[in-house]
């Protein structure tokens, strides 16, 4: 059965939801293009009245190119924005060629699209991208980014029409490089991304900030910090007013992350502050990786591993100091010097640090660690940052060989030995860079060392310690059983010895050395630091200018090059590189010494002075010791005797160890008793007169002289010779390079007989007072080939003398028998008289007055 109700068809769904989406669409195609079509029809007259109010406001030049300047809505739909591309500002100093300050690709100014309706511009938000800034303060500490004027703009109904409401500020891929002369403070950094939220133009907001930063170097002086670092930022902050409230501070640096919580009060500048900290997920190298770059390359080799915890708080009100309380410390910590795989195991550190306007301390706590089985602890106290007072409480044992393992010594190639210790030190850290040993200083110490062995880089023999106790007590350090080896050398020390083991590890530290020494060897050698890599002529004599000695030696054997002497006592003193040696009694060549004695060797030349007596010394061995004193005429090859002799001496050497011949000056009282002269050269010129056999070698039980050395040449006073070969009398001068003036008086009277010459072989001769005959000699030029001729002024000077005694002979004869000359004094002894016969001067038959008148002209030498 039918009936005429029709039945209604429902719509889809799908149809429901397409209409709705396509009326959305039509609706934001219409927001669009009206709202373009507004900012098509408005672009002028907005971006006119939006340049005209910043153009009151900034307080710098802006340079765009009008057509960079955009009314644009697609882009920051669904607000409008004014952009400025390419913009550049200038620095706000008042110098005339100003420097760039910013520097951007984009600045948008985001405001309501409705406003453009009302003709009121609220800007809300304002982002910066790809953008370079250059905030500066200057020396005298005035700022170059002050470009908003804050006083002295009108208000009119422009201005009414542009106000800044922000609530969002963005900044993309901004680098910043920011300097304070004044300071001498520089920072690199990235802006990767930034946000800032908040509706700051109300007195009351909540903040909140998120970014990232790409941080490249932090610089203040020749210091830097925080280079190449990763910093978060994610900050929540309370604004009420002038107070800032720190909900929620997250600062992460490089993994490293730091909570703030807090408040503080800032209206014009900072007035009050209190903020609690606390560090997360810290671990050593992490901490590490922000020291400064001049530290981190001292660590460079060292990895470390374990927990390391900070937190505390601080606080500042206006017109006070700043107070910083933190309590930090390190656990289960591991340090690990890489190269050699040492470790440094079960560190433990707790410390304190606090400053506040009355007091600064810093403490550490109960400080342990293990060195391969080597223990150390110990607590340490500094108090006042202004006048730091110290204090270090330490205690350990240690394997030498394991500590230079972990912290290699550059000037030691090898450390050996045992270590064990315990003291403590308080005062000034002034005092104690000052002088450690000061009468400042609190000092409770003991240092005990065993089997010590070290070798400095360049050095050829190894420094060892037997054994050896300090003690160091008020200032009183005290050196007990102190044996020191090196080389082929031994020393037993008791004494005073500040310093000792800074020397030891770093030879440029001080070392001084008061008390007893005792050795049954010491050889110079071994002691010397060689300026060179090896030994050898290039080597350098150097006397180390941080060593001090004081000492009252007894050293059974002691050499130094070729010399070697015995049985030595005396005082020794050296002090900044001079060296005083007092009543050094010693024995040497078969002989005995007593010396005084002084060394410079501060300057570029080592500088000797010395006084010295000697006592029947072996001279054959006083030469070859004493390197033939430098010179190669008279060698020790060619003499032999016994020596006594008062000598005084001065001279300079190169830092080779060559002696500056022209500094050399000397005098020298000597006797020499059974002596020899063998095969000496200058004696063979005397081979006319003498048999060249009977040269070779010639004997003589008595020589005293006089000898003087100045400016490289000796002088030799009247000296005799007397042998059963020959006697002379000579004098005259010899200089280092060998070159003579020799004046030589032979006697012939038995040269005559032996070898039966006639007279006028011998040239002109004379008799003395015991009628022998006498031949006068000049020997001159290089003693390899000297000049022989007869010595005419000689013979005269020796006939003057003669007469003058014969006529004090006369008067004293005249005085005996006629009582004759009563007032003249004499001071002669009566003696024999001798036959004068002069003619044995007389050429050509010549009268004996003749003979003796002294001419003034020229005379003229007859070569042999």
């Amino acid at each position: 059965m039918e009936n005429g109700t029709s039945i209604v068809k429902k719509t889809p769904a799908y149809k429901k939801i397409f209409k709705f989406f396509l009326w959305a669409c039509i609706s934001f195609l219409l927001l669009i293009i009206a709202g373009i079509s507004l900012v098509f029809i408005y672009e002028d007259e907005v971006k006119g009245v939006i340049i005209k109010e910043l153009n009151k406001h900034l307080a710098t030049e802006v340079r765009i190119d009008p057509k960079n300047i955009d009314l644009t809505f697609i882009s920051s739909f669904p607000k409008c924005a004014i952009e400025f591309k390419n913009l550049l500002a200038m620095e706000t100093s008042k110098i005339k060629d100003k420097d760039t300050l910013i520097f951007a690709e984009s600045l948008s100014l985001e405001f309501s699209l409705k406003d453009i309706f009302n003709k009121k511009y609220d800007i809300k938000q304002v982002k910066l991208v790809n953008a370079k800034c250059f905030p500066e303060i200057s020396k005298s500490g005035v700022a170059n980014y002050e470009v908003w004027k804050t006083k002295g703009v009108s208000s009119d109904k422009a201005s009414d029409s542009l106000s800044f409401k922000l609530e969002d500020i963005s900044l993309k891929n901004v680098s910043v490089n920011f300097k304070n002369r004044k300071e001498k403070i520089k920072a690199e950094f990235a802006i990767s991304d930034l946000t800032f939220k908040g509706d700051f133009s109300e007195m009351n907001y909540a903040m909140k900030a998120e970014g990232k930063i790409n941080i490249h170097a932090v610089t203040s002086g020749k210091t830097s910090f925080f280079k190449s670092k990763k910093l978060n930022l994610d900050v929540e902050l309370d604004v009420a007013g002038d107070r800032y409230t720190l909900k929620k501070t997250d600062i992460s640096l490089n993994e490293m992350v730091f909570g703030l919580t807090g408040t503080f009060f800032y209206k014009d500048s900072l007035e009050n502050l209190h903020l609690d900290y606390k560090a997360k997920n810290l671990d050593i190298e992490a901490v590490l990786s922000l020291l400064p770059e001049t530290y981190k390359s001292r660590i460079g080799d060292y990895k470390s591993s374990g927990e390391f915890f900070v937190n505390g708080n601080c606080s500042y009100n206006a017109g006070k100091a700043l107070a910083l309380k933190t309590n930090f410390g390190v656990k289960k910590a591991t340090i690990e010097y890489t190269p050699k795989n040492t470790k440094l195991t079960n560190v433990i550190i707790g410390g304190e640090l606090l400053i506040n306007e009355s007091r600064s301390f810093i403490r550490l706590d109960d400080f342990t660690a293990t060195l391969n089985n080597d223990k150390i602890s110990g607590k340490f106290y500094l108090e006042n940052f202004k006048e730091p007072f110290v204090e270090v409480t330490a205690g350990g044992a240690f394997d030498l060989q394991n500590l230079n393992s972990f912290w290699p010594v550059d000037t030691l190639e090898k450390l050996e030995g045992n270590l064990k210790f315990e003291g403590s030190v308080k005062g000034l850290l002034k005092d104690m860079k000052e002088n450690a040993f000061s009468e400042k200083m609190t000092l409770d110490i003991i240092l005990e060392v065993q089997k010590l062995k070290a070798r400095f880089k360049g050095d050829e023999h190894d420094v060892g310690v037997e054994s050896c106790k300090i003690t160091a007590h008020q200032r009183d350090i005290r050196v007990n059983d102190f044996k020191l080896i090196k080389g082929s050398s031994e020393i037993n020390l008791e004494g005073e010895i500040p310093g000792m083991f800074n020397y030891l590890l770093d030879n440029k530290a001080p070392l001084v050395i008061k008390g007893v020494l005792e050795s049954k060897n010491l050889k110079m050698e071994d002691f010397i630091f060689k300026g060179g890599n090896s030994a050898g002529e290039n080597s350098e004599f150097n006397i180390p200018a941080n060593v001090n000695l004081l000492l009252d030696a007894s050293i059974a054997h002691f050499s130094f090059g070729k010399f070697e002497a015995s049985n030595i006592k005396g005082n020794f003193e050296l002090k900044k590189q001079k060296a005083m040696v007092s009543d050094m009694k010693l024995e040497t060549m078969e002989g005995e010494a007593v010396i005084n004695a002084y060394a410079d060797a501060s300057g570029k030349e080592l500088e000797v002075t010395m006084e010295a007596g000697l006592t029947k010394m072996n001279v054959k061995k006083m030469f070859i010791q004493l390197n033939n004193f430098g010179q190669t005429t008279l060698l020790d090859k060619n003499i032999n005797g016994l020596i006594t002799a008062a000598i005084d001496f001065s001279g300079n050497w190169d830092k080779k160890l060559q002696p500056v011949l022209n500094s050399i000056e000397a005098t020298a009282d000597f006797t020499i008793e059974r002596g020899e002269l063998i095969d000496f050269k200058p004696l063979e010129s005397l081979a006319r007169f003498v048999e060249l056999q009977e040269l070779k070698r010639i004997k003589f039980s008595t020589l005293s002289s006089n000898i003087e050395i100045k400016k490289s040449i000796i002088y030799i006073p009247q000296t005799t010779i007397k042998n059963s070969v020959l006697n002379l009398d000579f004098n005259g001068t010899h200089s280092f390079n060998n070159d003579v003036d020799y004046h030589i008086r032979l006697l012939i009277s038995e040269l005559l007989s032996k070898k039966r010459k006639a007279d006028n072989e011998f040239g002109p001769v004379e008799n003395d007072p015991d009628n022998r005959r006498s031949a006068f000699i000049l020997m001159t030029g290089n003693i390899d080939n000297p000049v022989i001729k007869y010595d005419r002024k000689g013979l005269k000077q020796k006939v003057k003398e003669d007469l003058k005694q014969e006529k004090q002979n006369l008067k004293k004869l005249l005085k005996e028998e006629f009582g004759a000359f009563k007032k003249d004094t004499l001071t002669q002894k009566p003696g024999n008289k001798a036959d004068q016969k002069f003619e044995l001067e007389k050429q050509n038959n010549n009268s004996t007055k003749k003979a003796l008148e002294l001419k003034k002209k020229k005379d003229d030498d007859d070569d042999f």
